[in-house]
């Protein structure tokens, strides 16, 4: 009888075991192989930059965020959602301003779902877009931090974003004010209703007024970008005097934070709020007091 027992034989127990240890790291790295050739490892969780989406709509809106997207359902999943909204005859050059989503009369707080039937493209929003460098001003404003865990980590605007940013606002503000000027000088090349002194009279106190707007902007400005109350009234009075000679028509337009593009749209409501008062006030008539009846004299008894 043969003493010898195939299976605790050492060298085939060996063999065994390498063909095991081998398959175990051949299917991974098959799987490597595979899927660095079909797969952008920049768009991996945790590798490259922020990844936001821009959903476009059949009906031409378009909102900006992180989209959940898992194939399941009927419907898509935007979080950190921001839109567009109309802008036009604003003073910052573009028919459209940002918006957060999250100031509406229903507080959405936990991302928006889309019909998928409702959308015309999906597309990558670039890390260096206008979209994006607005977004991440925003982010600076609000005081957000990148988190570690994230999957997909936010990209936060520094100091040189915020600059260009407070830069940009300043200059539509001054835009705004420089347009409500030259509407009211216009006012005045015209015949008016008023006499000369009382056009004068009128036009300065209108200035005034499109001054104090735009001072109280510039606080509101800094007041947005973190300055207490004391020191965003200083910086507007050193920053109005500074722009009150600039017209500035031909800079380039830029895509405010939407905290920014509040202060400048609200400065561009009161401006013509202003202007439409004293404009009423050059160009209609006064109307004259009505003069007594003359009593006549009770006449005398024969």
């Amino acid at each position: 009888m043969s003493l010898y027992d195939p299976e605790r034989d050492r060298v085939r127990l060996a063999g065994r075991w390498l063909r095991w240890s081998l398959g175990w790291v051949a299917v991974p790295a098959a799987l490597g192989i595979f899927l660095s050739g079909n797969v952008d490892v920049h768009a991996l969780p945790m590798l490259g930059p922020e990844r936001e989406t821009a959903v476009l709509f059949q009906d031409g809106q378009a909102y900006f965020g992180h989209l959940d997207d898992s194939g399941e359902g009927g419907t898509l999943v935007l979080r950190d959602a921001y839109y567009f909204a109309d802008a036009k005859g604003a003073p910052t050059g573009l028919s459209v301003g940002l918006v957060k989503r999250g100031a509406e009369a229903h507080a959405p707080a936990d991302g928006m779902r889309i019909n998928r039937d409702r959308v015309l493209a999906l597309e990558q929003v670039g890390p260096n877009s206008s979209v994006a460098v607005a977004i991440q001003a925003e982010r600076d404003i609000d005081h957000e931090t990148a988190s570690a865990l994230s999957l997909n980590r936010i990209s936060v605007g520094g100091t040189q974003v915020l600059m260009l940013q407070r830069t940009a606002a300043e200059h539509d503000i001054q835009r705004g004010y420089a347009a409500a000027t030259d509407q009211l000088a216009k006012l005045n090349d015209l015949v008016l209703p008023v006499t000369k002194a009382e056009a004068q009279a009128i036009s300065q106190k209108a200035i005034a007024d499109l001054q104090a707007v735009r001072r109280n902007a510039l606080a509101a400005l800094a007041i947005v970008l973190g300055a207490n109350a004391n020191d965003a009234q200083a910086y507007a009075n050193a920053t109005d005097a500074i722009l009150e000679s600039q017209t500035l028509p031909n800079e380039p337009a830029v895509l405010l934070a939407p905290d920014l593009n509040s202060v400048v749209s609200r400065a561009t409501q009161l401006y013509t709020q202003v202007g439409d008062v004293y404009a009423k006030q050059l160009t209609q008539p006064k109307t004259a007091s009505p003069s007594p009846s003359p009593t006549p004299a009770p006449s005398a008894r024969p």
